[in-house]
């Protein structure tokens, strides 16, 4: 956890962190609100096994 610990900005650039099937049930009920027409993909979080988001997370600090 201390990955995500100091860098709250994932979770409003990502939209969506959890399960990949917890983020493939949200994306589907608000996919009108991210203004691409390409269908996005749950990416896994590197280092946070079974933790995925709509955004590749950067280890950069």
């Amino acid at each position: 956890m201390d990955r995500l610990r100091f860098r709250t900005r994932y979770f409003t650039d990502s939209g969506i962190i959890g399960t990949k099937s917890f983020v493939n049930s949200y994306y589907d009920m608000f996919k009108s609100n991210f203004g691409s027409d390409k269908p996005k993909k749950p990416k896994r979080v590197s280092g946070l096994d079974g933790v995925y988001s709509l955004k590749r997370l950067s280890n950069e600090t």
